[in-house]
């Protein structure tokens, strides 16, 4: 799997046998100060910070527009927002990159990608504010998980949510690489963490994707779905773009 890469400038302007490995976390000022808002030329998503170097993952949904073949671009990255406010000021992007799976499949696997975010106006990196979430990959699908986002059916996408619950894979007949959890929260959480260990590790292991039909994901509004991470997704990106 090959990743796609695109810089900030001038073009443009929520929607196997590997062996099971984790990055620690950095220190954070408060558990979910490196969780935001992320804003868009098409909307809002939510993102977490988990890279020391300044790199943020989210959805591939709300970087790539694969009904027209093109990035969404004009993304902004504001930690901790909170009903408007925006604690340690809010971050443009420099470069993003996703899994060209998703341009060629629109594969939920493949729905992941890194945004690396410019330094703000004092000179100062978003970690300096926030420190940065760890990352876990090719763990079992079943872990007490956390998830995090900004969805628009709760707060009308203002605040920070939460839900807590155990995950799960998808049935077999529906895919491989995708984990179900319970959670109420729908459109605008896309691209939120799914922190395994919270509190302790703050491994960020899975995102928000969305939905798929009641066979797959559940019910509406009470499930919703989100790619694992594995060797294929997040940790190739990660090499690629160098966490």
């Amino acid at each position: 799997m090959a990743a796609k890469r695109y810089f900030s400038g001038r073009a443009l302007l929520l929607i196997a046998g590997a062996i099971a490995a984790a990055v620690p976390a950095g220190t954070a000022r408060a558990q979910t100060a490196a969780i935001g808002k992320l804003f868009t030329s098409a909307g809002t998503c939510s993102a977490s910070v988990v890279s020391g170097k300044n790199i943020i993952v989210t959805a591939a949904h709300c970087c790539w527009n694969r009904a027209n073949n093109s990035w969404i671009g004009g993304w902004s990255f504001a930690p901790a927002y909170n009903n408007g406010n925006a604690p340690y000021g809010v971050f443009n992007w420099t470069d993003a990159r996703i899994p060209t799976s998703w341009i060629n499949n629109g594969d939920i696997p493949s729905d992941v990608c890194l945004i690396r975010l410019a330094n703000d106006g004092a000179g100062h990196p978003v970690t300096y504010y926030t420190g940065w979430l760890g990352r876990a990959w090719n763990f079992p699908p079943s872990q007490p998980m956390h998830s995090f986002g900004y969805p628009g059916n709760i707060g009308g996408a203002n605040n920070l949510e939460q839900c807590a619950a155990q995950s799960a894979a998808q049935p077999a007949n529906c895919g491989s690489g995708v984990l179900n959890m319970a959670c109420n929260m729908t459109f605008g959480s896309s691209g939120g963490p799914w922190i395994m260990d919270l509190g302790s590790g703050n491994h960020v292991n899975a995102t928000v994707h969305g939905y798929i039909n009641q066979a797959c994901t559940g019910t509406f509004g009470q499930e919703f779905n989100g790619p694992q991470f594995t060797s294929n997704n997040i940790l190739m990106l990660c090499n690629a773009e160098g966490c």
